[in-house]
């Protein structure tokens, strides 16, 4: 995310992340957006997307160059969030939550299997080599998300997420990438299931995880 001298209010970027959704075509998912759909039990904090929302054909590369598709978020839930290795605040403290509310989660459902996925969309920058690299800070069994640009709009824009590259300020060769901080969840059938919202804290990860869990019909 940008610093804050080059932010907008909060408030702002919403409004303006949730255009960009309907100009693109994604409508329905910014009405999710703004108005829960909906959940298993009472006391969710998730937004839980009942029937969950199909995600289209996609090929990226994990951290150790393998290929990640469809076929990788079958048979298991995902955490999924958008971000890039050199953000400065947003991303390392999503990593750090989910580092937590994953611990917490295998302790509390060992036999649930679950992973937690980054998706950069910084892939200029972010190669398997780099994701590898640092992804084991917050957690070894984290898988990092790149390849080609084209697949990584076409992601994002099919779960609802947006992203903006700014150019490099003048003599500068860093940049910095404006991107959505929802933390999306993804059933074992590679459904879109729920969305958490900015605070994300690891317990109410948690115990959001184990409803949407207890009360799964596949």
């Amino acid at each position: 995310m940008s610093t804050p001298a080059r932010s907008a209010p909060l408030r702002k970027i919403l409004v303006v992340l949730v255009a960009l959704l309907a100009a693109a075509g994604g409508a329905l998912t910014a009405a999710l957006l703004l108005k829960p759909a909906g959940a298993p039990s009472e006391g969710m904090t998730a937004t839980y997307i009942r029937g969950g929302k199909p995600v289209e054909a996609f090929q990226l590369l994990d951290q150790r160059g393998e290929t990640f598709d469809q076929a990788r978020l079958r048979g298991r839930w995902t955490f999924l969030f958008a971000g890039y290795t050199y953000c400065p605040d947003v991303c390392p403290a999503t990593l750090m939550t989910m580092a937590e509310a994953y611990r917490q989660i295998v302790a509390a459902l060992p036999d649930v299997p679950v992973q937690v996925a980054l998706l950069s969309v910084d892939p200029q920058r972010d190669t398997p080599e780099r994701l590898a690299e640092y992804l084991p800070y917050f957690h070894p069994d984290f898988i990092g998300l790149t390849g080609a640009e084209e697949q990584i709009k076409r992601l994002t824009r099919a779960l609802g997420l947006v992203y903006q590259r700014h150019e490099p300020l003048p003599g500068e060769t860093g940049y910095l990438v404006d991107h959505s901080a929802l933390l999306l969840l993804i059933n074992p059938e590679g459904q879109l299931q729920a969305l958490f919202r900015p605070p994300l804290l690891p317990q109410v990860i948690e115990a959001d995880f184990r409803k949407i869990v207890a009360t799964h019909a596949p």
